[in-house]
């Protein structure tokens, strides 16, 4: 109930506030038809600490992002992301540039990054709803030079996920038993993560 009640209050903080993630990384997509998403989780381990994030499209251009990763146990990253070209699945990628960190409080610092993601139709003998997207970026200062990360659909529930941020590799197995809710387990930074992502105020 305490932990409920923790991350409850870190979704309203956060709601003042990295664009659409895959696992760590930016994406080059900004989240859509949704204009709002939350996720609320906790790292296992010791210390045990609680995780939020909060994305919200303006528009159609432009992503706030707020996060509290539990790496840093505060709320220490605010982003925002401008999409330069929208992706449009299997002809053209979606590019888009961001920066991280704006206020500069992580120990990495603000970042900036130039974020390309690319859909493949998951063909066969039976077809998915989900493509197959390949996302890969170029980060300056505070960001990576080079990210790298695959979202396969396992089926139209399931999808493995993995990354390399330019340190370290990232996996996740995500199960979305709807459009508006995902469960998500997940190894980062070594570190066990269990969380839910709620897509609201679709357009």
């Amino acid at each position: 109930m305490r932990r409920a009640c923790t991350l409850l209050l870190a979704w309203a903080i956060l709601a003042l506030a990295h664009a659409d993630r895959l696992i760590e990384i930016p994406t080059g997509r900004l989240i859509y038809p949704d204009r709002l998403t939350l996720e609320a989780g906790f790292l296992t381990g010791s210390p045990e600490r609680e995780r939020a994030f909060v994305n919200l499209r303006i528009g159609g251009l432009l992503e706030l992002q707020g996060a509290r990763t539990g790496f840093e146990n505060r709320l220490e990253l605010y982003g925002v992301q401008y999409s330069l070209y929208p992706e449009i699945p299997g002809y053209a990628p979606g590019i888009s540039v961001g920066v991280a960190d704006v206020f500069d409080r992580s120990p990495q610092g603000r970042g900036y990054y130039l974020a390309i993601s690319y859909g493949i139709a998951a063909l066969g003998e039976t077809p998915l709803d989900h493509d197959l997207r390949v996302h890969l970026g170029f980060g300056w200062e505070g960001m990576p030079s080079f990210f790298i990360g695959f979202d396969v659909p396992l089926t139209n529930q399931l999808f493995l996920r993995a990354e390399h941020t330019g340190e370290r590799i990232n996996a996740a197995l995500a199960w979305r038993p709807s459009n508006q809710i995902e469960l998500r387990g997940a190894v980062i930074r070594d570190r066990t993560s269990w969380s839910i992502m709620i897509r609201l105020w679709e357009e």
